[in-house]
């Protein structure tokens, strides 16, 4: 008698998934909590008129001549010194991005993904205007590499200890005390919490750097 059982390989068996989890991006957002970079906003009215770029002068500070005697002599007059001026440029960086999504994909997904893209819009813009300013930042070493003799770089490579913090601050001379943030690779802020190298304090108590 032949077998009357309908077998599971006589079936369709469909595949059910369940619902669609989400992968959080891994890179945290602590050059904006931290207040590092914010909206300056006499240069963001002047962004708003239009233009790719804005021009910024300002007056350079006094220099270090000496000062002179006072005597009662007419014919000796003190040399009369003159102040200079920068001209600075912001640039204005236009970024696009875009996702599609067909309608078929959600009805086949059983999952919409625009609510998703809708939902995490912030916090991608957040981490690509962090890397537009590592690019600058880049930029701004390498300019410093090409023309002024890297007089502003200290390079440390893989490794870190306790004395490159200070050995950088004391790149600006008399400025060194006037950092009050460090921004860092994970990889060097692992190096220097394994070495016991960070203490955490209140930000009422904090007198140094804050390290990020």
């Amino acid at each position: 008698m032949a077998d009357a059982y309908t077998r599971i390989a006589d079936a369709i068996v469909p595949s059910v998934y369940a619902q669609y989890s989400f992968e959080e991006h891994v890179q945290s957002l602590e050059i904006y909590q931290a207040g590092i970079l914010f909206s300056d906003p006499s240069i963001a009215s002047k962004l708003s008129l239009g233009g790719r770029s804005v021009d910024m002068p300002g007056w350079k500070d006094l220099g270090n001549d000496p000062s002179e005697p006072v005597n009662d002599d007419p014919a000796d007059s003190i040399e009369m010194k003159k102040i200079g001026a920068r001209r600075e440029v912001a640039a204005r960086n236009v970024r696009a991005q875009a996702w599609g999504i067909p309608d078929l994909t959600s009805i086949l997904a059983g999952d919409d993904p625009q609510k998703l893209i809708v939902r995490r819009q912030t916090d991608y813009w957040q981490r690509a205007n962090k890397l537009t300013l590592l690019g600058i930042l880049k930029g701004v070493l390498a300019d410093n590499i090409a023309n002024d003799g890297s007089d502003l770089v200290r390079v440390t490579g893989a490794s870190i200890v306790d004395t490159d913090i200070i050995e950088a601050a004391y790149l600006m001379g008399d400025r060194a005390d006037k950092f009050k943030t460090i921004w860092m690779h994970s990889k060097q802020m692992k190096a220097l919490k394994l070495a016991d190298l960070i203490d955490y304090v209140p930000s009422s108590e904090q007198g140094g750097p804050l390290i990020l």
